[in-house]
């Protein structure tokens, strides 16, 4: 019964167009889809660190607090440096960060106000934690003031939460005003900065982007797993709230710690990220596809991260292997990781990515939407 039960449910996933399956990349088509930004996974030097970093073994064999505390507190005094704060914790995962963070930190009697479009993992923090949640609208300060002004003054604590940069739109959060919000409400702001470190602000990430020191009321979230081209995510923020996640959340305590080569690795990517060079890189190449794609009608302004979505609507997947047969990764991106209707080609650019890519890309859309009439819905 339990078969059937699942076969009809993934039947009903197929007749809706939802169905997902894993695909293996073949390592000469040009590839548009990938977060490693800095193309820092397969840099040399990294490659090198991983090996030193065998001498511990493969894995932690064990949580933080076992047997697993290796060489992490290295990289998380690197990393406080780094996003100038009093401290940093490494999680295994950027999701198991935000879902840890969110839920140990926000309780009963708590708000939480979340952004449309932030990360699932930002969702499941909040809904795994006992706090009232209320989502306002994307990047819209006047939504954030309006809640806060109908319901703000009965809670005890106010957690204002979202994205850096927004994974699916390339946008940046306003944190300035954001910041403004939370200091005259009395909250504390909650940045995941997974899309936004290594890429803005000199590679120090969102808060830098808008020259905003970090303080008391602001914790920043981060991945090991795009920029810096590795696995993991941290949290940085003030003594106290390191200390307190450290003894209350579950993602941590409960979990294995990142494989000592792997920290290795990311270390020198750090390194690298630091000297600066190839955030310039990466910028370049933004000015670069915005140029481009400007020419192509495919953007209307600017980009200033490398998150480029292209809303194709109900074509999109067809869209996405007709590239794929032509020698492009750019996977679709379907309802539920954006809304119905705006479905889309997520294109992510790299600093290893040439101009004659981008003319690529533009003119293989070009031909499709020729050939059929229009890319549109």
């Amino acid at each position: 019964m339990f078969r059937l039960k699942l076969r009809d449910e993934l039947g009903i996933i197929k007749r809706n167009g939802l169905y997902r399956f894993l695909r293996k990349k073949d390592r000469n088509i040009l590839d548009f889809s990938s977060n490693d930004y800095l193309c820092l996974s397969k840099h040399p030097e990294v490659i090198e660190a991983v090996k030193e970093g065998l001498k511990y073994g493969l894995g932690s064999t064990g949580s933080r607090l076992t047997s697993g505390n290796i060489n992490h507190e290295i990289l998380e005094e690197r990393l406080a440096d780094f996003k100038e704060t009093e401290r940093a914790l490494v999680y295994p995962t950027g999701y198991s960060t935000n879902v840890g963070v969110i839920s140990s930190l926000c309780k009963k009697g708590d708000l939480i106000l979340s952004d449309r479009l932030n990360h699932a993992s930002i969702i499941d923090g909040c809904r795994l934690s006992r706090a009232d949640v209320e989502v306002y609208e994307h990047c819209n300060i006047e939504s954030l003031v309006d809640i806060l002004e109908k319901k703000g003054r009965r809670y005890n604590n106010i957690f204002i939460v979202t994205d850096g940069v927004f994974s699916m739109d390339g946008d940046i959060a306003p944190l300035r005003d954001i910041k403004k919000v939370a200091e005259e409400y009395n909250g504390v702001v909650i940045v995941d900065d997974a899309h936004g470190t290594g890429v803005l602000g000199g590679g120090r990430g969102t808060l830098k982007h808008f020259n905003i020191k970090p303080s008391d009321n602001i914790i920043q979230i981060g991945t090991l797993s795009k920029a810096f081209g590795g696995l993991g995510g941290f949290v940085c923020g003030i003594e106290e709230v390191v200390e307190y996640l450290i003894n209350t959340s579950r993602s941590f305590i409960y979990s294995t710690a990142l494989p000592p080569p792997v920290v290795s690795g990311v270390l020198r990517s750090l390194e690298l990220i630091e000297e600066g060079y190839l955030t310039k890189m990466l910028q370049e190449n933004i000015r670069s596809t915005n140029r481009i794609f400007k020419r192509y009608n495919l953007i209307k302004e600017d980009n200033l991260t490398p998150i480029y979505p292209i809303i194709l609507g109900k074509r999109t997947m067809e869209i996405s292997e007709y590239l794929i047969k032509n020698g492009i990764f750019a996977p679709g991106i379907r309802y539920p990781s954006v809304p119905k209707g705006l479905e889309r080609i997520r294109v992510s650019i790299n600093v290893e990515h040439r101009e004659e890519d981008f003319e690529r890309l533009c003119n293989l859309l070009n031909k499709f939407g020729q050939t059929n009439n229009s890319i549109s819905t």
